[in-house]
């Protein structure tokens, strides 16, 4: 089930970035994926 979660979550942050044209940092900042994640999910972006 987490994996699904961290999919999901990838998912929107790439969408976020493509469409509105944002950096990695600012479309975790826009759905609030906590900072200590942060870097995990700019690993695998």
């Amino acid at each position: 089930m987490e994996k699904g979660a961290d999919s999901a979550m990838l998912s929107a942050i790439r969408n976020l970035m493509e469409t509105m044209k944002w950096t990695a940092e600012q479309a975790m900042e826009a759905i609030k994926v906590p900072v200590d994640d942060r870097g995990r999910y700019a690993g695998r972006l």
